[in-house]
């Protein structure tokens, strides 16, 4: 049944109001990080220092929707040079936990902080911190509030609430959109970090056009070599740091 141009309007106008809810969410949490960004430090202190290293990793992890968000933010850090990789949270438990090793940290979606498998996760990652098996492995957690199963088990934790989202179903929609911004925004603050431009972007995206433009940028030897820190650690991994 073809849309009539009133059908036509009011979809339009659906979007229209929808994208203008995903960008005052945005934009009202950058309002409140700038008035408070204690926690958001924090978490920042850890992860610059865990993507500093040589041999540190960020490993991603969630699962449904933010299993997805983890794994486009994963591939976005490793295109820039940062080590980083995806771990579904049921496929962790199940074998693939051999991923996760000492220094790393893992970073833990989840919006409500109370999905099982990613919470079971985090209980097994905190039994690697004993005096028998001392693997020493930071979590930090991304949702809505700290104030959760997984917020207890997180060393730090970054909120990303919003007030309602877009359906009345309550699907994933406002709050996944600011969890993969708020993603996208760590990357970009690393690569400002590392003063990561065109000619090291295409070192790691040799195809397609974006590595053509990069190309394009010079001939010049790359400026910042992978995960040379442009400024001093922030902060020095203890396990006596860890909760």
């Amino acid at each position: 049944m073809p849309l009539s141009t009133d059908d036509l309007d009011i979809a339009t106008t659906s979007i229209t109001n929808s994208l203008d809810a995903v960008s005052k969410a945005i934009q009202q949490h950058a309002t409140a990080l700038r008035q408070n960004s204690s926690d958001l430090r924090r978490a920042l202190r850890i992860l610059c220092t865990v993507t500093d290293s040589q041999t540190s990793k960020l490993v991603i992890t969630g699962i449904g929707k933010s299993f997805h968000i983890g794994k486009k933010l994963a591939a976005t850090l490793t295109s820039i040079g940062t080590r980083a990789v995806s771990l579904h949270a049921t496929e962790a438990l199940h074998g693939d936990l051999g991923i996760i090793g000492h220094g790393d940290c893992v970073l833990a979606l989840s919006y409500s902080g109370e999905t099982h498998e990613v919470v079971e996760l985090a209980s097994v990652i905190h039994g690697m911190r004993t005096q028998e098996n001392p693997m020493h492995v930071w979590m930090v957690g991304m949702g809505k509030s700290h104030a959760s199963e997984l917020g207890a088990l997180c060393d730090a934790w970054i909120a990303c609430p919003v007030d309602a989202e877009l359906s009345q179903v309550g699907a994933p929609t406002v709050s996944s959109s600011l969890m993969l911004a708020i993603g996208d925004a760590v990357a970009v603050m690393l690569m400002e970090r590392r003063r990561f431009g065109p000619r090291d972007f295409a070192r790691y995206h040799p195809g397609g056009a974006l590595g053509g433009l990069s190309r394009k940028a010079g001939d010049a030897p790359v400026v910042c070599p992978v995960r040379q820190t442009c400024s001093p650690p922030m902060l020095e991994l203890d396990g006596n740091d860890i909760r």
